[in-house]
């Protein structure tokens, strides 16, 4: 197919929309829509290149492959060749056991599951992986595998209704499974498959004549669409609406093929998406190293050399290693197709072979590990029931409920427990212990979405009624970061029962009200109540930034002696720390703060006697639960000061 620079363009948009989003500079609230106009422009191409060849009756599957290998494999080696041996020396335990998950996912095609099983794209460690770009890599690469085989084995005259079917149910899985569990919607290719679907029925269509005039009245509407979304975008679940604009934006502008793209004055931008496949490869690395050097977020000035960069390197890449390999006179053979697995197999091997060499300690990768109190199986998915080997004794006496600050406590409460006092752990991530309040989440990519909400609710109700049903469980310990419910701007409010709920904005006074319920509801069956304050922490991981400290890793920015200072945290926490001063007064109930035991001069330093105490987000690390624990003889707190 002949180079259109229309297409070029669009390229070269998509891959600055995702470059300026990556950099995190605020410009492009939603710059990751680059990435959906890159999808219609893979499913246009190769559905153009197949239908083509199949019609001319020189369509072979195995030259077909060879030839995406060779124009996709070069470059992207290249890069995961450099990120592997880089990532030796800079990543920290866990990123780099991560990393070495990342990069066979990325040579077996299959990066978006791996990344899915890591955690959510907007979440806040996503920032540290050094492959999380390739998620929509091997997406496309799964959808080269699929695409040939349909059309080569559909009559053509079914072509378009095969690919239509295809995309409805794509985009009705999207729906739905997104409002289950957006995260599977984000990273898997079934529910992303429409969008590339929508490039493909634009390949089938182009040259049909009662698509003309339509695509002619709706050039503008597009270039504009695509100009305004990625700076206001309409919000909720991605991929959604803004995603299927995008897309269909994207559709119109290459049906179009306005003679405006051909001219001088499009060339710049058609340059740089000459070279966009190796600057999508090269900037998100370079941009996740300085994530993992600098602690908190890096400057603006590296930020701006960060792009500056990445635009070099990109274009020397695609000059010296993409362009050259891909237009070089190299025909399929056996024997270059076990070359390809060998050099796929070294490549994978760099991060494992550190590992086994001792790149990646394993002891804080276990210090830094995900603190789930008593264990995993203890963290509710959905309903709350009581689970074997989620209490360290029959009867229970100690209920210790919340959210995640919740579980992080429970191996110090272990440790410091009194005679004859057993614990249970009922917990939920996000889910704070607020009788018929719910966070609902309102920023891009949040996984606490309406349903979700109401299932805290359940879930909520449902611990309260197992407290009912225990007449052993004398105390209650409830504990949150609470902040979830305190921040409007990012959490809206799910109030009432899961079946007469309404949703409002975050507010103080509804989060008091849902605490109230709880205290409330508590006291009214005899039972004694305390509530646990969150330990200081600024938005950092102080357990990244502790390992790299131990370990004598580059570490930078202004908090790289891993210290929280105590004015910092309180203006951080200024919202959360108000709310508990008025649960206090209000609800007439005492709040355990963690701050004293944690304390070193004016500050809070994440490493104790060489030990890692927080993990990411302000957590406890297990050692860190018992050091606090034991400072401050927390179990004995709670039983005297539980009224």
């Amino acid at each position: 197919m002949k180079l259109r620079q229309d297409i070029q363009a669009l390229r070269g948009i998509a891959v600055l929309m995702v470059v300026i989003y990556h950099a995190r500079l605020g410009l492009l609230p939603a710059g990751y829509l680059g990435v959906d106009i890159f999808f219609v422009i893979s499913g246009f191409l190769i559905t153009s290149m197949i239908s083509t060849q199949i019609d001319q009756k020189r369509f072979k599957f195995t030259e077909f492959y060879f030839r995406r290998a060779k124009r996709l494999l070069p470059a992207a080696y290249t890069t995961f060749t450099i990120t592997a041996l880089i990532s030796v020396v800079l990543l920290t335990s866990v990123e780099f056991r991560q990393f070495a998950q990342q990069l066979l996912g990325a040579v077996t095609f299959t990066a978006n599951f791996v990344l899915m099983q890591q955690g959510s794209y907007f979440g806040g460690d996503a920032d540290l992986k050094p492959l999380l770009h390739t998620w929509s890599l091997s997406i496309e690469e799964q959808y080269y595998l699929l695409m040939p085989a349909i059309l080569f084995f559909t009559p053509r005259r079914m072509w378009l209704g095969v690919v239509a079917a295809a995309l409805v149910l794509s985009a009705i899985a999207c729906i739905v499974i997104g409002l289950w569990r957006p995260q599977i919607a984000f990273y898997f290719f079934p529910t992303r498959a429409w969008e590339l679907a929508i490039g493909s029925i634009g390949a089938l269509i182009l040259h049909r004549a009662w698509i003309l005039r339509p695509v002619k009245w709706l050039f503008w509407p597009a270039i504009a669409t695509l100009i305004v979304l990625p700076i206001h975008p309409i919000g909720g679940l991605h991929p959604g609406a803004d995603a299927a604009l995008a897309c269909l934006a994207t559709l119109v502008v290459i049906l179009r093929h306005h003679p405006l793209t051909d001219r001088q004055v499009v060339r710049p931008i058609a340059f740089v998406g000459d070279f966009s496949y190796s600057l999508y490869l090269i900037h998100w690395p370079l941009f996740a190293f300085a994530m993992n050097v600098w602690v908190q977020t890096p400057p603006t000035w590296l930020k701006l050399l960060l792009i500056g960069v990445s635009l070099v390197l990109a274009w020397l890449q695609y000059r010296f290693v993409e362009y050259p390999i891909h237009k070089a006179p190299i025909r399929f053979g056996w024997p270059r197709v076990g070359a390809a697995l060998a050099i796929s197999a070294s490549v994978v091997a760099v991060p494992y072979v550190a590992i086994a060499m001792g790149a990646a300690p394993v002891r804080y990768a276990e210090d830094r590990r995900g603190n789930t109190g008593l264990g995993a199986g203890c963290v509710s998915d959905t309903s709350y029931a009581a689970r074997s080997g989620c209490s360290t004794g029959s009867p229970p006496t100690l209920l210790v409920w919340g959210d995640s600050y919740a579980m992080h406590l429970i191996p110090g409460i272990v440790a410091t427990r009194l005679p004859g006092q057993a614990v249970v752990q009922a917990t939920k991530y996000v889910c704070g212990p607020l009788i018929g309040v719910a966070p609902v989440g309102h920023f891009t990519g949040s996984t606490q979405n309406a349903a979700w909400a109401k299932g805290c609710l359940t879930y909520n109700n449902d611990v309260l009624a197992y407290v009912r049903n225990t007449p052993s469980i004398r105390t209650v310990a409830v504990a949150s970061v609470f902040k979830q419910y305190l921040t409007p701007a990012e959490f809206h409010l799910m109030r009432g029962s899961p079946t007469t709920e309404r949703e409002q904005a975050g507010s103080e006074a509804a989060a008091i009200a849902g605490l109230g319920n709880t205290i409330r509801a508590i006291r009214a069956m005899g039972r004694r109540v305390v509530v646990i304050a969150p330990p200081p922490a600024l938005d950092w991981d102080a357990g990244l930034c502790a390992e790299r400290l131990l370990r004598g890793l580059p570490t930078l920015g202004h908090y790289a002696d891993c210290a929280v200072p105590d004015r910092e945290y309180h203006a951080y926490r200024a919202p959360v720390l108000h709310f508990l001063q008025r649960v206090r007064t209000q609800l007439d109930v005492d709040v355990i703060m963690l701050d004293d035991a944690l304390r070193v001069g004016a500050g809070y330093p994440a490493i104790a006697d060489g030990r890692i105490v927080y993990i990411a987000n302000g957590h406890l690390s297990y050692w860190g639960s018992e050091y606090v624990a034991r400072r401050m003889q927390l179990a004995r707190q709670i039983d005297v000061r539980a009224r």
